[in-house]
């Protein structure tokens, strides 16, 4: 027989608990669906077998701050790893063993923007001032983003006018055409990679290819960007050239806060002749219309996107669900991403990535050269130029390492001395004199690190004695009559004082965005 079980009403306390399990299974369930769907469509992500071409991350290099910082836990009898080097000091007797080496600190992205355009009808504003076949797969952007393990990150631009050598060719081109072979996709970008690897002599890791339709969807599937401009802001017209086959990519934008949607922020960012409009109504060309200025650009504009864009997608699952579908489709990477795995990693640390503080931004000194008949970029050889590259190499600009560190060896029958150095990483030169009192190391303003980084190297205590003539990484080593010998581990070393105010360069401010605010 059945029975009627009594119903008996449920204290307010009751319900609100009732509730809060309901809802939290209902988010359980929902969370469980979004989990499921991004692996889903993240599983779908073309990757490309390039793993042979990339390269493993490099290990930091040993620096004279991570001496020092070593020398003093030493000294104060400290136990623990400096926080920037997992080894120990090479002390005496094992002055000869080589000093091992720290983890990595960062991994290399390599960021490609196609303007393939397949697909796309001829109507379409992508089209917009573009000649060049459908069949083109120019690497129209190219830059190289270092994220480090402390959260912060450097990115470079690669101008696609840089005439270099074509890996695996005979062929020295525009860097741009190394994506443009004929091929499958996935030799045209170990091609790239190899390019980008031997002319700038850095490791790559990864590989990362988004193109043109993919990138408009994406700006559109978060709402759109917003810019700031400092005046009114268009790209060049047909009008204003007098050559119908010198139009633009029909950019405009009103003086201060503009709201840039997909086709907007991709004409923002190709476009190569921007106009700016005067006071008195005129409009004049805005910088001098080269690739720094649009490298420039779409580094700004596309880490500002980021940055908005993460935030939007955090709070609202549908927008999530569009750019999920976005780079399922039109994004493509190489075989060492875990597209599910790294893919949430590289959100979740570009969502605590601060643009302002956090992300430095480069520019390579580059020159007009042509070189058989072709012209293009170069990149000029200068300190600039070195430091920029080395960041890349994860040596950040103010480290001071044997590559960094001229040395000028003064005594009788300097030669071999210099030379012995020259093999451990210095720049190390020669000057015939007599004989010195004693052996010892002379440096100037700014120069008390590098001197340090070359007496760590010698088996015997040096003297440094501080120099006002000398500046920044250049020393001199006085060679008495019985000269050191070089090691190849490292020694304490006790610092001297810096004379003055410490010279060290100073990292160069990011590159300017023209007409854009701030």
């Amino acid at each position: 027989m059945s029975r009627d079980r009594p119903r008996r009403n449920r204290r307010l306390s009751e319900k609100v608990l009732l509730a809060v399990i309901g809802m939290a299974t209902g988010i359980g369930f929902a969370a469980t669906f979004v989990l499921g769907y991004a692996v889903w469509r993240l599983d779908q992500v073309e990757r490309f077998e390039v793993h042979d071409v990339l390269t493993a991350p490099t290990k930091k290099p040993i620096t004279a701050s991570a001496l020092l910082n070593l020398s003093r836990a030493s000294t104060e009898g400290e136990t623990q790893d400096s926080p920037d080097l997992t080894v120990e000091i090479i002390f005496p007797p094992t002055i000869d063993e080589p000093l091992g080496e720290s983890e990595p600190d960062g991994e290399n992205y390599l960021l490609v923007g196609s303007d393939s355009v397949e697909g796309i009808a001829a109507d379409d504003a992508i089209m917009s001032g573009r000649s060049a076949s459908a069949a083109n797969h120019l690497a129209d952007t190219i830059m190289i983003l270092r994220l480090r393990q402390d959260g912060t990150a450097s990115v470079v631009s690669v101008p696609r006018d840089l005439l270099v050598s074509i890996a695996s060719t005979d062929t020295i081109a525009k860097i741009n055409s190394a994506y443009n072979l004929d091929s499958s996709p996935q030799t045209r970008a170990a091609r790239l990679i190899e390019t980008v690897e031997n002319h700038l002599d850095i490791g790559l890791q990864h590989f990362v290819e988004v193109d043109l339709d993919g990138f408009r969807r994406l700006v559109d599937a978060v709402g759109g960007v917003s810019m700031c401009f400092n005046r009114p802001t268009r790209d060049r017209t047909v009008q204003d050239s007098g050559d119908p086959t010198q139009g633009g990519t029909g950019f405009r934008a009103g003086k201060g806060w503009t709201h840039l949607d997909g086709d907007a922020a991709l004409a923002f960012v190709r476009s190569r002749r921007l106009l700016t409009q005067q006071s008195d109504g005129q409009w004049v060309r805005l910088g001098v219309w080269n690739d720094l200025e649009r490298n420039s650009r779409q580094q700004r504009f596309i880490f500002e996107a980021l940055d908005q864009a993460l935030g939007r997608a955090a709070s609202n699952p549908r927008t999530l669900q569009r750019l999920l579908d976005i780079v399922a489709s039109d994004f493509r990477t190489s075989n060492t991403l875990s597209v599910f795995d790294d893919g949430l990693e590289l959100a979740r640390r570009f969502k605590s990535l601060n643009v302002d503080t956090d992300l430095e931004r480069y520019a390579l000194q580059l020159v007009d050269v042509s070189v058989d008949g072709k012209a293009g970029l170069e990149i000029v050889e200068s300190e600039h130029n070195e430091r920029v590259i080395d960041i890349f190499r994860g040596i950040e600009w103010t480290d001071v390492t044997e590559g960094r560190v001229e040395v000028e060896v003064q005594g009788p029958s300097p030669l071999s001395l210099a030379s012995r150095l020259r093999g451990a990483g210095f720049k190390a030169t020669q000057e015939e004199t007599d004989v010195y009192p004693e052996t010892r190391i002379r440096y100037g303003v700014g120069g008390d690190q590098a001197a340090v980084l070359l007496a760590a190297r010698l088996r015997e205590n040096v003297e440094m004695i501080p120099d006002p003539s000398l500046s920044g990484n250049k020393v001199i080593l006085e060679l008495g009559s019985k000269p050191p010998s070089v090691t190849m581990g490292y020694k304490s070393v006790e610092p001297p004082e810096p004379i003055a105010n410490n010279a060290a360069q100073k990292t160069p401010p990011p590159p300017r965005t023209l007409g854009v605010c701030g």
